[in-house]
C-alpha cells in the first residue's frame, strides 16, 4: 500500500473515532447498531486497510456524513480524470462517407 494511502486511512479512522465520541457513543454502541463486532469498529478507527469499505460507509451513514464520501468520488469533480479523458478524445471527427451523399 502506498505510504500516503496509509496516512489517509489513519486520518479517516481518527475522524470516525472523533465523530463517534462527539455523539457520546461507545464502540460497543456503534457495533451493536451496525451489527458488527467491536473489533471491527476498533480496526476502522485505527485505519486498518483490511476493513471493508462497506463498514466505513455504514459508519459514515450512521454519523450522517455519507454525503461527504460521495463528494470525494464525484466523477464530475475528477479534474485529473477529465483532463486525461480529453487528451484521449479524437481531435477531429471525420464525416462518415455515407453522410456526404445529401
Amino acid at each position: 500500500m502506498f505510504q500516503d494511502s496509509e496516512l489517509q486511512l489513519e486520518k479517516l479512522g481518527y475522524f470516525l473515532r472523533l465523530a463517534r465520541k462527539r455523539r457520546g457513543w461507545r464502540q460497543e454502541d456503534v457495533a451493536q447498531r451496525l451489527k458488527v463486532s467491536v473489533d471491527t469498529i476498533k480496526r476502522v478507527e485505527k485505519g486498518s486497510k483490511g476493513v471493508s469499505i462497506g463498514h466505513v460507509l455504514d459508519l459514515l451513514s450512521l454519523y450522517q456524513r455519507l454525503e461527504t464520501f460521495t463528494e470525494v468520488v464525484n466523477p464530475y469533480k475528477d479534474e485529473v480524470g477529465i483532463s486525461m479523458e480529453a487528451e484521449r478524445s479524437p481531435k477531429r471527427v471525420s464525416a462518415n462517407r455515407y453522410d456526404r451523399n445529401f
